[in-house]
């Protein structure tokens, strides 16, 4: 593949990794304040926001994938932009991905299945809703976006932070 199109595989999947799951966490959250939880519309936001979410980590790892393509192909492996860059991504970003996989795609989408069908729940699935939506979701929506202008700072300037 061609740098261009490469750089705009990657640029989509960022657009797709940031926005969508976004957009829809909100929607869920707005329905939530507003319909009583065994309304089926707040069943189905709920549903295609998890939907949403497997779409967000799709996303990220054909980031990951044409990221580490470009860096291998053209040769910026070695660059110190692409270091920090790499640091940011490897040791804030990807850790926050595969808890949010853990916690979205399964545990709290289980227990939200359960809650939406008005089925019994455990204390534990209680506890994954209010964790994934609570403490989890706030960590990320302060340190993603800090996280994501600092490697756009490193990509568009190429040159590093430290």
């Amino acid at each position: 593949m061609d740098y261009p199109l490469l750089k705009l595989l990657h640029i989509g999947a960022l657009i797709f990794w940031l926005g969508p799951a976004l957009g829809a966490w909100l929607v869920l959250k707005a329905v939530d304040k507003i319909a009583d939880l065994s309304n089926p519309i707040a069943a189905k936001v709920s549903k295609v926001f998890f939907f949403t979410i497997v779409i967000e980590h799709v996303a990220f790892a054909v980031l990951l994938a044409s990221g580490f393509t470009l860096a291998f192909q053209y040769g910026f492996i070695h660059t110190d932009w692409l270091q920090q860059k790499l640091y940011i991504v490897l040791l804030i970003i990807v850790p926050l991905e595969v808890v949010d996989i853990l916690l979205g795609n399964w545990l709290t989408a289980q227990a939200s299945k359960k809650l939406y069908a008005g089925q019994p729940m455990t204390k534990w699935d209680q506890r994954w809703i209010d964790v994934y939506h609570g403490p989890f979701t706030k960590i990320a929506l302060l340190v993603i976006p800090i996280s994501v202008l600092m490697v756009m700072y490193l990509a568009v300037g190429k040159g590093t932070i430290v």
